[in-house]
């Protein structure tokens, strides 16, 4: 299957389109009657009003509860009932509906994932975290992605904070932070049996039983297993991408008195083949390889708050999480982190919030290398590294609490970077109960990663011939490589002009210093090799503008609609005394310029439900990755209460599509297909 089977299959991509646009009229213009002549309604996303969205309540932004609307940062929340009507089947492709966020499947187990640019398989400047935990690796500087999963079911929400986050989250939290949610162990009594499988999600079940623990609390156990079958690479070839994962985990949530104790813990482990290039040393040139990936690993998290009173509280806790990783031929990985942290929060006066906290955090990894395979290899192969932190955070309110003035700044010091000064400032103005606007100057930074200091990695095999040597070019380490540096600017506008309508929209200006760039140096033979050397240096500068807009429309109660829109616009170069020296590597991430997303939910009668969602991504100009329409659609039919049926179709406009190219592991990108899957769900 090659690319003149995308041209053939344009006829069917056009028949899908007006087969889902009749269905999503006939949902409009004929089931409206049907839903109001129910007494019995669907609890969930549609039994909401907007305004109720605006008062959910986040704490990832300034580790605080507090309403959506009255926090000064560009936020957005996928609630639980969000994911139930999106149709997805991973964390990743939720992430798709929120403005500024860029998702980019590059193949069944690997995503590009950033916000507000620098996407890549490991965007370096963006935060994630699961329940506190962070997820973020400083081997690479970034996420990975094929081990991230947990019952979808059990998320409560994700929390994504758009824009610098480093006064709260410290250091590498650049221009976004993820923090995703899991209900507590009392919103999830009772038994949850799942069952999906489709063309592409070929299997997935899930089963999950919550219970009371006498008066103390109650807790929850549950399993998981997927299969993802394996897609097509871009010359229509078997892109070997095929993944699955076991996992099985536990929450147990506890009350005395004043106090509350949370544990949560869970083990993992997975195994798929990839296709990626690489260096062979016996052949003396690059070829497709396909190692097995074989993943296992488990953490545990342990939090305590007691409240001393109204006004005084304190937050403890302490998670273990440990990752073993394979790749068979090529190398390994087992990483460890420990972690401490404390906050106290104050509150002297009405009007004035104080908090303040410490962490300490401690990684270890072990990195071995293949030595067939010259990818490369890290010097020391074991490291161990600690990171001190304290912040601290005031927000004070004041006429009439219209006006909020929040001040923090953060201290990290890391071993790569030593100390690092990471402060912000914020304002957030209520003209009304309906309408603020707000804004925010902030400094973050990205620290240098294992990879950046510690690496010799082999980036190419120019196509020359050098006498009795092969010629490689070699990534080595720099030591003297420093931290990258981001001022940022945002200014923020709500308004909900009608019960039924709100606006969100965000300007900011991001302005980057000390960037990554390489740096060539002199070829010098090492065993037979003709070693061209880049080294890592912070030559690069850049500057981002950009704007992000959602609005949510809800005519009716059964029918709801939302849109977004983001924009970016970047520039990057190099310091004009370097550029004879250096090159800025722009081309391993990639942004589109423009992004849509429009959902529409309904509930068509009493126990059916009805979901569209259309996506635009315009094209990745340095990857050559064009633009692309996408659609899904959801039927979801409630049999009965506590047993629901979905039916769920992605990508339907084409028979599938790139989405990114990596640059650096050498993965052969796949093509996402159209793929469909039902999914039976009892609760019990």
């Amino acid at each position: 299957m090659g690319r003149e089977h995308k041209n053939k299959g344009l006829l069917l991509s056009f028949k899908a389109f007006i087969f889902c646009t009749g269905i999503f009229l006939i949902a409009i213009f004929i089931f409206p009657a049907l839903s109001f002549s129910t007494a019995q309604r669907i609890e969930g996303l549609l039994s909401m009003d907007l305004e109720d969205l605006l008062n959910v309540e986040v704490t990832s932004a300034f580790k605080k509860p507090q309403n959506v609307k009255e926090v000064p940062a560009a936020i957005y929340v996928i609630t639980s009932e969000d994911i139930r009507h999106s149709g997805a089947t991973s964390i990743p492709e939720l992430l798709r509906m929120v403005p500024g966020v860029n998702v980019a499947k590059i193949d069944n187990g690997n995503w590009a994932i950033s916000i507000r640019g620098f996407n890549g398989l490991f965007s370096d400047k963006l935060l994630v975290l699961m329940d506190g935990r962070i997820l973020y690796k400083t081997l690479f500087s970034g996420v990975f992605w094929d081990a991230q999963d947990t019952v979808l079911e059990d998320i409560d929400r994700i929390e994504v904070i758009r824009g610098p986050g480093a006064s709260t989250w410290g250091t590498n939290a650049v221009n976004g932070v993820i923090n995703i949610i899991t209900k507590e162990a009392s919103k999830t009594k009772g038994g949850l049996f799942s069952v999906t499988s489709g063309n592409q999600e070929r299997f997935t079940g899930v089963a999950r039983y919550g219970f009371k623990i006498g008066e103390l609390g109650t807790a929850r156990l549950y399993v998981k297993h997927f299969t993802r079958h394996q897609q097509k690479d871009h010359d229509g070839a078997t892109a070997w991408d095929d993944w699955s994962m076991d996992r099985a985990g536990m929450r147990t949530d506890l009350s005395f008195g004043n106090s509350k104790v949370s544990i949560k813990g869970e083990i993992y482990t997975g195994e798929g083949t990839t296709k990626l290039s690489g260096f062979v040393r016996k052949r003396n040139r690059v070829v497709n390889l396909r190692p097995d990936i074989p993943i296992s690993g488990g953490y545990i998290i342990s939090d305590f708050s007691h409240d001393f009173s109204k006004n005084i509280s304190l937050f403890l806790r302490f998670y273990y999480d440990r990752t073993e990783r394979k790749y068979s031929g090529v190398g390994s990985e087992t990483w460890s982190t420990m972690n401490f942290e404390f906050q106290n929060t104050l509150k002297p006066f009405e009007f004035m919030d104080f908090i303040w906290g410490g962490i300490y955090r401690n990684t270890r990894d072990e990195l071995p290398m293949a030595h067939g395979m010259a990818f490369g290899a890290f010097f020391p192969i074991v490291r161990s590294d600690d990171l001190f932190s304290l912040f601290f955070q005031n927000e004070i309110r004041i006429f009439d609490e219209k006006l909020h003035l929040l001040a923090g700044v953060r201290l990290d010091h890391y071993n790569y970077s030593g100390l690092e000064v990471q402060p912000t400032f914020r304002a957030l103005y209520a003209f009304s109960d309906k309408q603020d606007i707000w804004f925010s100057i902030s400094r973050a930074l990205r620290s240098p990663s294992r990879y950046n200091r510690d690496a010799i990695w082999i980036v190419d095999v120019p196509q020359m011939k050098v006498e009795n040597s092969i010629p490689v070019t070699a990534f080595i380490g720099n030591e003297d490589f420093d931290s990258e540096r981001l001022w940022a600017y945002e200014i923020g506008y709500r308004w909900q002009p009608k019960r039924n309508l709100t606006f969100d929209a965000t300007a900011f200006a991001n302005f980057y210093y000390d960037l990554f760039a390489v740096s060539g140096g002199s070829p010098f033979p090492h065993y037979g090799y003709m070693i061209f050397p880049i080294y890592p240096k912070n030559y690069g500068k850049g500057e981002s503008f950009g704007l992000e807009f959602t609005t949510n429309f809800k005519p009716y109660r059964w029918w709801r609609m939302e849109c977004s829109y983001s924009y970016i616009d970047s520039h990057f170069w190099i310091d004009k005394k370097y550029r004879e020296q250096s090159n800025l590597i722009e081309t391993n991430t990639d942004n589109p310029m423009h992004q849509l997303s429009f959902r529409v939910s309904m509930d068509i009668c009493n126990n059916l439900e009805f979901d569209l969602w259309l996506k635009y991504l315009s094209n990745l100009r340095r990857m050559g990755i064009p633009s692309y329409l996408g659609l899904d659609l959801r039927l979801g039919w409630h049999i009965m209460p506590g047993l629901e049926l979905s039916l769920v179709g992605k990508d339907l406009l084409d028979s599938y599509h790139p989405e990114f190219k990596d640059y650096f592991l050498h993965l052969v990108e796949t093509e996402v297909p159209r793929s469909f899957y039902g999914r039976l769900t009892w609760h019990f």
